[in-house]
């Protein structure tokens, strides 16, 4: 009897994790994201980097979160380009809207290089560049802010630390479960806000786990950091720890810093509960840098 039922508890955690994870199922990270969405020339449909065009005197970069797509950053983009009549670029992320195998081998390494790239090119026609960077897109834009010459900063939910559940996937089993199967498409309280965003349904494990060396050495070179910062996160989190925001926060050098907590939103703060206000923050903090 005992050995039964250690036989079906096993056969249990075996079925349980197949029905989660991507154990045994490499071949198939695929298959939810292409029967889930519509593609045009092999990318997601209104997933591709956009561009708003303004006054060059500042502008403005921003960068999405790891698998979703620049179009989650629309609506700031547009409140951004109507306040100060300015360039924004939105980047798409290498394997971004495309597929989940095609961010496998990649890590923030890689998404780095492309964004340090990107940054450069928009230096040769814009005297100023403001940063805006969500979840991954926060880590990296942390890191230009270290590197680059960026004249403000804005993080959005930025990861560094995960919550302590997902530390112990990424960290224990990436190799093994490979992938992670979505049960809801976004950490969105809303779930209105669901309707039209555009992420992989399939969550890969391995990037993150092959990003750990960049997070360390973001989070060592912190207090290289001395423009102006904002830093949006919420206590309702269930992706990234509201440690890394708190940690960004203390670390840097920056004279001019604000670090805004909610309690509404869950991780997508641009579309969350805490949207309006996250928004109208970025708008404020600028303008109270440009006009007091």
């Amino acid at each position: 009897m005992i050995f039964l039922l250690i036989f079906i508890g096993l056969l249990v955690i075996i079925i349980s994790l197949f029905v989660k994870t991507g154990i045994m199922q490499t071949s198939s990270i695929d298959e939810r994201d292409l029967s889930r969405w519509e593609y045009e020339e092999n990318t997601i449909n209104n997933s591709n980097k956009f561009v708003i065009q303004g006054s060059n005197e500042t502008c403005w970069y921003l960068i999405h979160g790891y698998t979703e797509t620049p179009d989650s950053m629309r609506e700031l983009a547009q409140k951004i380009n109507e306040e100060f009549n300015e360039t924004v670029f939105a980047t798409r992320l290498n394997g971004h809207g495309e597929v989940p195998s095609h961010i496998l081998n990649l890590s923030l390494n890689e998404w780095y290089s492309q964004t340090s790239g990107e940054f450069d090119e928009l230096k040769i026609n814009c005297k100023k560049i403001n940063v805006v960077g969500f979840s991954f897109g926060g880590t990296l834009a942390t890191r230009l802010s270290e590197e680059k010459k960026v004249e403000h900063s804005f993080l959005l939910a930025p990861y560094l630390f995960p919550r302590f559940n997902t530390e112990i996937l990424i960290n224990s089993f990436s190799n093994t479960f490979v992938y992670f199967k979505k049960s809801e498409l976004a950490n969105l309280n809303n779930e209105e806000s669901t309707k039209n965003y555009i992420a992989y349904w399939n969550f890969p494990l391995i990037p993150i786990q092959n990003s750990e060396n960049f997070f360390q050495e973001t989070i060592k070179n912190l207090k290289t950091i001395k423009n102006p910062i904002l830093i949006q996160h919420s206590t309702g989190d269930t992706t990234s720890s509201i440690k890394s925001s708190k940690v960004i926060y203390a670390e840097i050098s920056s004279e001019i810093k604000e670090l805004k907590i909610y309690n509404k939103s869950n991780h997508i703060l641009l579309l969350d509960y805490d949207k309006n206000e996250t928004i109208n923050s970025i708008i404020e903090f600028e303008k109270k840098l440009r006009f007091n």
